[in-house]
């Protein structure tokens, strides 16, 4: 079973800090990590509407392979894409919508 990582980031508004959590796990597929990730993003969707909390920036990304040990980048090859948390609910953006929309800055001269 192939190896994938999950990585929840999670922003309240009003607070300066994020909250960053990664798992590794195995997978049968990644149509199962995706919908694994995607109960996750629902499971905090909820918890953030029973303590009242408005999220800033939140989501739950997913990559391929066991990343446990590294920083994982979106703009990284493994990157399938990530579930988008608003008050509206999660939406998810895979690799190529996510890097088609990313700004990237021109590195200084």
């Amino acid at each position: 079973m192939p190896a994938f990582t999950i990585v929840t980031t999670s922003a309240t508004q009003g607070s300066e800090a994020a909250e960053v959590n990664t798992l590794a796990d195995d997978f049968a597929n990644d149509s199962e990590a995706v919908g694994y990730a995607r109960r996750m993003a629902e499971e905090m969707l909820g918890l953030a509407e029973q303590l009242s909390l408005d999220f800033d920036y939140s989501n739950v990304a997913l990559y391929d392979g066991d990343l446990i040990d590294e920083e994982p980048d979106p703009m990284d090859p493994s990157f399938i894409g990530m579930w988008v948390l608003d008050e509206a609910g999660a939406a998810f953006i895979n690799a190529d919508e996510f890097r088609e929309n990313a700004t990237v800055e021109p590195a200084p001269q």
